[in-house]
């Protein structure tokens, strides 16, 4: 049996080669948002940014490390666990839509329009035409696609190539942002609970999602490696622990930094709110530091997305699709939507990703948390549960369009007095307790 120099005897991960796996890890999930995002809470959030960072701790880091525990437990497979708990045509549905939402219609496309954001804020251009963010994403996407030439690959490349640069510039960015605060907090500028804020924003980061692909990154990772199939589940897990613990720490670094900001840059937010913060701290530099680091990101979160689509797609097909010609797909149509800017698709297409995320919530803290998920009595709660928060999921959705569009303002007011409603935590109660009146229910009926 040949042993494989990154592994231990027992066939694990050495420490040195799973802080290279994690890193990777760490950079796909980073990407634009989750770089740009945590910055924003922290001055919004400002003196109360402890109880706003244990919300979005929630939804964008410790699910996360559930959604990675829950693929390991069901060997790795996010089109089959839909379909376990919804049945195979709206688990089929629920899978598609998924994937286009945080694919080629969304996530993907957003990593290279916040990048061009970035280049267009540090160099004060003023463009009118669309050539040039056209054929930035275009060279955007040939670097990607470079990186997914060979899928068991794609997380080594990212580890030794683009890792190590990506966590070098954002210490120097956290290290002066803590070093010498930018100002003294201020008070929350939000209206509901800290903790509520930082929940719901955590969808934003659309960072459950990504790791219910990523886990298919991961997996042909290890088993390149020599990793056994016996050890794949507790390794998998551990490259979690270790990507979710990196980024874990730069959220909150960016939260405080972000609340030291309120008072110099109170009209600033997000990408613009990044790169005043960092020409700030280093000058011009720090403008051309943040937009390297932004690019960084994008690219890294990029690669595992369209490797992870890929090889999903793959998979449902019963490996009849090739995975080079859908990573190219994949590149093709994330060129046509990244084409379109980062504002109209944060504004049109956000509502999308909140509308779905508390039905992946309920997905994978069932197969993380129930040991014997195959039973009838809790599947079926599940089930109810699932759809629960699908329907609740998608009035919020309908919410925050009509809001947006300005129309039905009648229907929104009476929507709004629902408690937990404004902070678009109205399906989380009412979820739970559909799941346990059908629990008990089936209990009752089986004595």
């Amino acid at each position: 049996m040949i042993q494989h120099k990154e592994l231990d005897p027992k066939g694990n991960l050495r420490p040195f080669a799973l802080l290279l796996s994690g890193g990777a890890l760490f950079s796909m999930h980073f990407g634009a948002s989750s770089m740009v995002w945590p910055m924003n809470w922290g001055k919004e959030s400002g003196t109360s940014l402890f109880l706003a960072f244990g919300g979005a701790f929630i939804t964008s880091l410790l699910l996360v490390v559930v959604g990675y525990i829950a693929l390991a437990r069901f060997n790795g497979t996010y089109g089959n666990m839909a379909k376990s708990v919804a049945g195979r045509r709206f688990g089929t549905f629920f899978t598609s839509l998924t994937i286009l939402v945080i694919g080629p219609f969304y996530v993907i496309p957003r990593m290279s329009a916040a990048a061009w954001d970035s280049i267009t804020q540090v160099f004060s251009l003023t463009i009118d035409t669309k050539i040039p963010i056209v054929l930035f994403t275009v060279v955007f996407y040939a670097v990607t696609y470079f990186f997914l030439i060979s899928p068991g690959k794609a997380m080594d490349r990212i580890s030794k190539l683009l890792f190590p640069i990506l966590i070098i510039i954002v210490a120097a960015i956290i290290g002066r942002g803590l070093i010498s605060p930018l100002g003294e907090m201020t008070s929350k500028t939000y209206s509901i609970s800290p903790f509520a804020y930082g929940f719901t924003n955590g969808y934003a980061t659309a960072e459950v999602l990504c790791a219910l692909i990523f886990g298919s990154v991961i997996f042909n990772s290890l088993r390149s490696k020599g990793i056994a199939e016996n050890k794949l589940t507790s390794n998998m897990i551990r490259v979690g622990i270790c990507g979710v613990g990196i980024l874990m720490v730069t959220h909150f670094c960016h939260m405080v930094i972000g609340a030291t900001s309120a008072q110099i840059f109170p009209d600033l937010s997000y990408t613009m709110l990044y790169t005043a913060v960092t020409t700030e701290l280093y000058g011009r530099l720090g403008g051309v530091f943040f937009c390297g680091v932004l690019i960084m990101a994008a690219l890294t979160t990029a690669i595992g997305m369209t490797s992870g689509r890929a090889e999903v797609f793959v998979d449902s097909s019963g490996n009849r699709l090739k995975y080079s010609k859908i990573s190219l797909t994949i590149v093709l149509l994330s060129i046509v939507f990244g084409s379109l800017g980062l504002a109209d698709i944060l504004t049109y297409l956000g509502p999308v990703l909140d509308g779905i995320y508390p039905a992946v919530i309920v997905l994978v803290m069932y197969f993380a948390a129930v040991k014997d998920w195959n039973d009838p009595l809790t599947l079926a709660a599940a089930k109810w549960a699932f759809f629960c928060a699908f329907i609740m999921g998608m009035i919020d959705m309908l919410w925050k369009y009509f809001v947006i569009f300005d129309i039905f303002r009648d229907i929104c007011g009476v929507y709004e007095k629902i408690p937990l409603a404004e902070s678009s935590l109205v399906w989380m109660p009412l979820t739970l307790l559909v799941f346990l009146i059908r629990l008990l229910s089936g209990k009752k009926k089986a004595a």
